[in-house]
């Protein structure tokens, strides 16, 4: 991924900083604890570190969304901005932990997933019971923990904002979508789960059962991860900036949001069957293996022949399945066109979101540096190559 604009790279360091503090003060609340506190603490951070930090200077952005410009710059990084940014953070960290076990992926980052790093712990110990077990119970308990300390730090942004002088309405109505927003990717991931259990559509008409698989693709999109990772960071930070909830403004930051969002995640769709193991951090076709029903897979689906559609079939979902066969099914994407209209339908969503910011440009309500970031943004998520 290139590089921040310049002023909103200061907002990593920053995050960075309040994370360390959020462990760092739930190791000594919790002290008493003196076995179990440190080793899920450092799990934590082992799951937090090495992230992009992208959520977070959205947040940032869309906390300072309505700023004059000659406050821009310090507000990126005011107290409002930072305890957003952390608790998006932390949310995320949760959602992957869960995530990762529940899809057995093995890797996160290029490091062992949360349920293998505690399975590996359970085992070198030499601890009763069953390594496995404990390893996904650790990684349960873990994301648990990450999502509470979101809260948390919530709890800590309402409390800063306030005593800053600023109305508890726009602290309430930040609040509550970050709450829609977690419940909304619980529904999202269990959208995901449930595709993936679903027979294939064998004897079906190809055309009509891609389309299908199309669609619930989409909607798992949409709501397990374009909104979180885009939309909903944006549309948080900006209500707690004041933004009127029902506002034109929040409106067309909303559709910016939504569309780069939805590309965001058919890029990273893109990269689970053709990013490079060494960049992305996982095995190439991890996706293939773990049968992830994408939009990519419902391209190809529809796109290649029978012999085709059987070679998918027997790499989706199988963990057996080997190296060369994920390259067989991976150049079966590629040579069906598959891939290449899904780039299309990335460039399509990408550019309905710099339309949206048109509107907003429109508006004359959003500063010229604001929608200066978020195109550059737009650019980054969707342009990439991890």
């Amino acid at each position: 991924m290139s590089a921040l604009p310049a002023a909103l790279s200061r907002v990593r360091p920053a995050v960075e900083h309040r994370l360390e503090e959020v462990l760092a003060g739930c190791h000594r609340r919790w002290e008493e604890l003196e076995q179990a506190a440190p080793e899920l603490l450092k799990a934590a951070d082992s799951v937090l570190g090495g992230g992009k930090r992208m959520r977070a200077v959205l947040g940032a952005v869309g906390c300072t969304i309505l700023s004059a410009p000659e406050h821009r710059n310090k507000e990126l990084t005011g107290a409002s901005a930072v305890h957003l940014g952390a608790a998006l953070e932390l949310y995320q960290a949760s959602a992957l932990v869960h995530d990762d076990l529940m899809d057995g992926a093995s890797t996160r980052r290029g490091l062992p997933a949360a349920h293998h790093a505690f399975a590996w712990e359970h085992e070198t110990r030499g601890w009763l019971g069953h390594s496995r077990a404990f390893g996904s119970n650790g990684a349960i308990l873990l994301g648990d923990l990450l999502l509470s300390l979101a809260g948390e730090e919530m709890s800590a942004l309402a409390q800063a904002h306030t005593s800053s002088g600023c109305g508890d309405e726009a602290v309430g109505h930040a609040r509550a979508a970050f709450d829609a927003m977690t419940t909304e990717v619980a529904l999202g991931q269990y959208l995901d789960v449930r595709s993936e259990n679903l027979p294939l559509p064998w004897g079906q008409d190809p055309a009509a059962a891609a389309q299908r698989m199309r669609d619930d693709a989409l909607s798992v999109v949409r709501h397990k991860s374009a909104r979180y990772s885009v939309r909903h960071p944006l549309l948080i930070g900006a209500l707690l900036a004041g933004m009127a909830p029902s506002s034109p403004t929040a409106k067309h930051l909303a559709e910016f949001g939504e569309e780069i969002g939805i590309a965001f995640q058919l890029r990273d769709d893109e990269l689970g069957v053709f990013g490079s193991p060494r960049v992305t951090g996982k095995p190439a076709g991890d996706d293939l293996r773990e049968g992830k029903r994408t939009v990519l897979l419902a391209l190809a689906w529809g796109r290649c022949d029978d012999t085709g559609r059987k070679l998918l079939g027997s790499v989706l979902a199988n963990t057996e399945t080997t190296s060369n066969q994920i390259a067989e099914a991976s150049a079966l994407i590629e040579d069906c066109g598959a891939r290449a209209v899904h780039e299309e339908i990335i460039a399509t969503h990408r550019d309905a979101g710099v339309r949206a910011l048109g509107r907003l440009r429109d508006e004359g309500v959003v500063s010229t540096a604001s929608l200066e970031d978020l195109v550059e943004l737009a650019d980054l998520l969707t342009h990439r190559d991890s």
